[in-house]
């Protein structure tokens, strides 16, 4: 029997705490951490002078970014709060912004440089190595201390910089300059990136190591933890993570529905991108939808049985989920971009920045016109060995129902449509939602309704 009551008043639920764990700092280093000085320089030579707002705007602004622990700098929240910038502490993915500067505050996190220089030499034994040293925003302050570690033992390791419009690069036709993941890398001209190791010092566990092992796959990656004090050979198969996302490639193309899903606000240009999709997705004859729907769960998807696929535009960060639970597959522009670009061809190479798509941008490639006359723009499924046709089809000379004239036999000998809108997809359902009968309700005045919440109205009996 079950001990648990079913039925409760709710004031449980009310007066629950909430904990939440942080990493304590000592208070003779918090303003070494925090950098309070560097801040305060920041604010007083860029004469922010709206001191009764932007206190407020600073206080609210920063706590609602330690609460929510999001990697990209809240824009629309200051901008909502009327600030005229932004002090962004803790990770970020160094997304830039559009409208209001940003002042990044990383934080310093400790890290045993020796403990760290001992496990590898233990580990790397091939002294003449190449290999590139990168170190995540909460260890950036120690990445020089490290880089003259290791060019003790080995004299083939370069350091990495920020790409960010606050950090400085040296130009020179001696080095080949390559941006990636946010860093800028530096190698001798005629050498090639994928011959580097990258050491990474950071969790091995979070988003920002996954998205530099996707983009750099052809490269092996070394980790060293400072929390768990441990450093490793990752080993993980970068190829059977890449043949996954060509599957969702794969769905893509046979997808007639698209949801475009904004998972952000804040990035620059991603308006653009969403433009971007949806044109190219009607280029490519499919039909798209656009969603908001804030933190992403499968319970809200869910509600769109009609899409046939999702493809995500956020940061690079937040662009890699676990779908285990969700409906559909969610993609990300890239990964749309191979399925409907026919110039773009898939190589093995991975990137999850959406504006590197954009025009102007290093991998931009424009989508070719399709004819609608062309016999030869169609292929074949490699899901389910259907034929399909790519670009826009003329389907007047379809009749009324395009939909109920293509048409499948499913494994049960029954009819199956092919839906290519939300409309057409309703139309097939049996039930449809609540029936409005317009005209045929009569008119009543509003009555007050229960109160309280669904575990225990006010008119209830108290168990």
């Amino acid at each position: 029997m079950l001990s648990t009551k079913v039925f409760s008043s709710g004031d449980d639920i009310q007066n629950r705490k909430i904990l939440c764990n942080s990493t304590a700092v000592h208070p003779d280093k918090l303003e070494e951490v925090y950098e309070t000085e560097r801040m305060l320089e920041w604010v007083i030579s860029n004469s922010f002078k709206k001191m009764k707002l932007s206190t407020l705007s600073f206080t609210l602004c920063l706590a609602f970014g330690i609460f929510t622990s999001s990697c990209c700098v809240d824009e629309v929240a200051a901008q909502h709060y009327g600030a005229d910038c932004i002090i962004h502490y803790g990770h970020t993915c160094l997304s830039p912004t559009s409208k209001l500067p940003v002042l990044y505050i990383f934080t310093k996190s400790e890290v045993d440089i020796d403990d760290c220089m001992n496990q590898m030499l233990g580990t790397c034994t091939e002294r003449e190595i190449k290999a590139i040293l990168v170190c995540s925003t909460a260890y950036l302050h120690a990445i020089d201390k490290l880089f003259l570690k290791l060019k003790e033992h080995y004299r083939n390791v370069l350091a990495t910089s920020l790409t960010s419009k606050y950090s400085k690069g040296n130009d020179s036709s001696e080095v080949t300059v390559i941006t990636k993941c946010g860093r800028r890398i530096e190698i001798p001209a005629g050498d090639c990136l994928n011959d580097y190791s990258f050491i990474y010092i950071g969790s091995n566990q979070g988003p920002e190591l996954t998205v530099m092992m996707m983009t750099l796959n052809k490269c092996r990656f070394y980790t060293y933890d400072p929390t768990e004090r441990i450093f490793r050979w990752e080993q993980v198969n970068m190829n059977k993570a890449l043949m996954k996302r060509y599957y969702y490639i794969e769905r893509a193309k046979d997808a007639n529905i698209v949801g475009i899903v904004v998972g952000t606000l804040g990035v620059s240009r991603y308006k653009e991108m969403i433009d971007h999709l949806k044109a190219l997705l009607k280029k490519y004859g499919k039909k798209s939808y656009t969603f908001v729907v804030g933190k992403l769960n499968p319970a809200k998807l869910a509600n769109f049985a009609e899409v046939d696929l999702y493809v995500l535009v956020a940061c690079p960060e937040s662009s890699l989920l676990d779908q285990s639970e969700f409906y559909q597959p969610i993609i990300s522009p890239l990964e749309l971009e191979i399925a409907c670009n026919q110039a773009r061809q898939w190589t093995g190479d991975y990137s999850l920045d959406f504006t590197e798509l954009l025009p102007g941008s290093a991998l931009y490639i424009e989508a070719p016109n399709f004819d609608s006359t062309n016999d030869d723009l169609a292929d074949v499924s490699l899901i389910n060995n259907r034929v399909r046709t790519i670009g826009m089809q003329d389907t007047s000379s379809l009749g009324e129902s395009p939909s109920t004239d293509v048409s499948l036999i499913n494994a049960n000998m029954s009819i199956a449509t092919i839906a290519r809108n939300a409309g057409e997809f309703l139309s097939t359902r049996s039930w449809k939602g609540l029936e409005q009968k317009l005209g045929e309700t009569a008119v009543s005045l509003a009555v007050q309704g229960q109160c309280g919440i669904a575990a225990g109205y006010e008119n209830e009996p108290a168990s």
